[in-house]
């Protein structure tokens, strides 16, 4: 199973590939009904979380985000944190080398998940 949805101006692509254990937020994520944009994503998770694959990849290429996002991002890692011992959980934060906002959100986030594989890189464009 999987589950895309594009990106428009508000709101971040997402791919989740259950077969692959990959899921991918991508963009911009600034929507005006958080709950309601990320509620595919949700109950896809809610799916996964009783088979997971072997390996679990979280990867987050935000440009931007707002603050509603923040805890949809929190509640998502925390969700799969709660299957570690069925799946092995790594989370990468990509951020643009010159953003130290997005940085800085990424460390939050890994100082946050201190027992988890978080891992906060920076790279050329995203």
């Amino acid at each position: 199973m999987s589950l895309t949805i594009e990106a428009t101006v508000k709101t971040p692509k997402i791919d989740f590939n259950s077969n692959s254990g990959l899921i991918s937020i991508s963009g911009i994520s600034i929507p005006e009904d958080p709950q309601e944009f990320f509620t595919p994503l949700d109950e896809e998770l809610k799916k996964y979380i009783n088979s997971p694959v072997k390996s679990t990849n979280l990867e987050f290429k935000l440009e931007y985000f707002n603050t509603s996002t923040t805890l949809i991002i929190r509640n998502l890692i925390r969700q799969l944190r709660g299957i570690s011992d069925k799946t092995n959980l790594i989370v990468k934060w990509y951020f643009e080398n010159d953003d130290e906002d997005m940085e800085e959100a990424g460390d939050e986030f890994r100082i946050l998940f201190k027992d988890i594989d978080f891992k906060v890189i920076g790279v050329e464009k995203l």
